[in-house]
């Protein structure tokens, strides 16, 4: 799946008349990166959804090699 179309699934899940475009434009775009990192979608979900998570750390976490479930717990 391209990031175009994981962008499109995302944002049929989202609720529109509660949030601004804006608003759900940069939770698909922070969702997109977290899968493309290797985060699972629920764990992806969660992090994509809280603003004070440092989208960074949470990719790099992965990167370097640490488990995704100690990640999500370390930057959440």
């Amino acid at each position: 799946m391209n990031g175009q179309a994981i962008v499109h699934d995302l944002r049929a899940g989202v609720e529109l008349e509660h949030e601004s475009e804006e608003t759900i434009d940069v939770y698909c775009w922070r969702m997109e990166q977290l899968l493309r990192a290797g985060y699972a979608r629920v764990l992806a979900d969660a992090l994509a959804l809280d603003p004070r998570v440092d989208l960074h750390t949470a990719c790099d976490l992965l990167a370097h090699g640490c488990p995704q479930g100690l990640a999500f717990g370390i930057v959440s």
